[in-house]
């Protein structure tokens, strides 16, 4: 605060007249001693009533001392006399980063964890101060979540604080987190750690492939001797690691080590073999010797090593694994079925064929959905499997979800079985709303008519709050096609289409022409969507917005005063 408080009072006019009364304010905040510092500027706006710079130095330190009320009110006060004021973006960041502190010492989690995800949407160096309190929260929920955002940040406090989570932490949810942040911040030092868990019989699946996952992104290079080592090791974890780093680094000494664990005792070391060996150890076999290898795991008694040695035999020889892999897809049980379909589409080209056939053999929607989502990669039977995915889109009520359980390879279209879990409101929705979106993205890509018709199906049905968080992987895809499919929705005659189309709009493609209808439809929206729309605003994050954001630093709700600030805060570092 002190380095933005500097450049903002020293570079004033106001400080040829009052140099000595602006640097002790100043010096006060810079000691953190915030009530001398408001002290200090109390006594300036006495002696100096009229001046702009007194003005401005009272509502700073107010905000430093969390009256944000007092300051919010000093700051109307002075734009009476001073309507540039509104161009001050120092001092309107600080009247924000005043309410964003002051919330996050609130009893209520909910507007602790408010305050947090407004501190991380700024993406200012001022967040890193806040997430650290947070990942210390007494709140489950509250530490998970922050532990999630300081992925985002390379600072050392935050990965000294996550090394002491990783010794202490108790809650499975949290520990998650802790061992994805890991990863994604490349903390060597806790390698040991990961692999611990890696080995360990008491982890849980989760547990174990987030921290394979973990140890990938640390590791830059991995000793010949180390590899053989985890290999040969007695616990299956960390024979599997073995398996994803050879394949990872396609390490080409490692081939006789990965081939010998297709036949281990462990499932899922032989499926993760299997994975090595179809995504780049086959190069280096000829179609017999590959042949050969497979023989055994594709009779495996176990069906999802069986339908992976299906998948690797299929990018070897497609007429020797067709009736390997059309055993599984005709099984009499459906989760089988659904999953050597999902294999026979991650084949590509390899299984093309295959899956044409099927599309019309089977009876099963949910294969063929799968198939047809591997079919439309390869531009094959286009129009069926749009009708395929348009047709269960429409009619299927049921929850969905992507499962790569039996392979992290295969991503396959089930009917939800996810919980609810504490620090995701809504939770299975928002997943079976991400899955859906992601078929109707499919649609829009593949330039279907119904495209359109299948957006503002969704539009219409979904619950407030989740459209969101749904749109957020839309949003990674960065596809144009659907987004130009929601912008015709702008002129529905339904306004909860509109509202809704607007969100996605700002939220996918910060699309500036949408601010308008979004800052008119806050007045008459409840308490959810007034959240939505200031997300939104600040995803956006136009100059044109600071007006209507300041009026609502105003608001009686904690909540809404907070995504207020961060909305603003987001627009003014735009």
């Amino acid at each position: 605060m002190a380095v933005g408080c500097s450049a903002l009072w020293l570079s004033s006019p106001l400080c040829a007249d009052l140099p000595a009364e602006v640097r002790r304010v100043h010096a006060h905040l810079t000691i953190d001693d915030a009530p001398g510092a408001l002290q200090e500027a109390e006594h300036l706006v006495r002696k100096y009533p009229k001046s702009l710079e007194a003005g401005e130095v009272l509502i700073v330190a107010l905000a430093a001392n969390g009256f944000e009320q007092r300051a919010i009110d000093a700051w109307y006060d002075l734009s009476f006399t001073h309507p540039n004021l509104l161009q001050n973006r120092h001092l309107l960041e600080e009247l924000s980063w005043g309410i964003l502190k002051r919330e996050l010492q609130s009893t209520q989690y909910g507007v602790r964890l408010s305050s947090l995800v407004g501190a991380y949407l700024t993406h200012d160096a001022r967040a890193l101060t806040f997430l650290l309190k947070m990942m210390r929260d007494s709140n489950a929920v509250v530490r998970s979540v922050a532990i999630q955002m300081a992925s985002s940040y390379g600072d050392a406090p935050l990965k000294d604080e996550l090394k002491r989570l990783m010794e202490e932490e108790k809650i499975w949810m949290v520990r998650l987190s802790v061992i994805q942040a890991a990863g994604a911040l490349k903390i060597k030092e806790l390698t040991p750690k990961l692999k611990a868990i890696v080995q360990s019989e008491k982890s849980t699946y989760e547990e174990r492939h987030l921290a394979i996952a973990a140890l990938l992104n640390i590791y830059e290079k991995v000793a010949p001797v180390e590899l053989e080592s985890l290999a040969k090791n007695s616990r299956a974890g960390l024979r599997h690691l073995a398996c994803s780093i050879a394949a990872h680094f396609e390490i080409d000494e490692a081939k006789q080590l990965v081939l010998q664990l297709i036949h281990d005792p462990n499932a899922d070391v032989r499926i993760a073999a299997l994975n090595a060996f179809g995504l780049y150890y086959r190069k280096f076999t000829t179609a017999d010797q590959a042949k050969e290898i497979l023989r055994e795991p594709l009779a495996d008694s176990d069906p999802a090593v069986a339908i992976t040695a299906a998948w690797a035999a299929l990018l070897i020889d497609a007429d020797f694994a067709a009736p390997f892999m059309t055993k599984w897809l005709e099984d009499s049980f459906a989760e089988n079925r659904r999953l050597a379909a999902a294999a026979l589409a991650t084949s590509g080209a390899f299984g093309a064929d295959l899956a044409v056939r099927f599309l019309d053999q089977s009876n099963d929607p949910y294969l063929k959905v799968n198939l047809a989502i591997g079919l439309l990669g390869q531009q094959r039977e286009v129009q069926r499997c749009c009708d395929l995915i348009f047709d269960l889109l429409q009619n299927e009520k049921r929850k969905w979800m992507m499962d790569n359980h039996a392979n992290p390879l295969f991503q396959t279209l089930v009917l939800s079985q996810i919980r609810y879990v504490d620090h995701i409101p809504n939770y299975p929705e928002a997943m079976d709303q991400m899955t859906r979106l992601n078929l109707v993205s499919l649609l829009a890509m593949a330039e279907d008519r119904r495209a359109t018709d299948a957006m503002k199906s969704f539009l219409q049905k979904r619950h407030w709050g989740i459209t969101g968080v749904a749109s957020a992987m839309l949003l990674q895809e960065g596809d144009e096609s659907s987004l130009e499919i929601v912008r015709e929705l702008l002129q529905d005659a339904d306004p909860d289409v509109r509202l809704q189309a607007c969100l996605v709009l700002a939220m996918m493609g910060r699309d500036e022409s949408v601010l308008h209808d979004l800052q008119g439809a806050y007045a008459q929206g409840d308490h959810e969507r007034k959240l939505h729309i200031l997300e939104a605003l600040g995803r956006i994050g136009s100059v044109e917005s600071h007006s209507f954001l300041i009026g609502l630093l105003k608001e009686p709700f904690p909540i809404l005063r907070v995504a207020a600030a961060a909305a603003l805060i987001q627009s003014l570092n735009h």
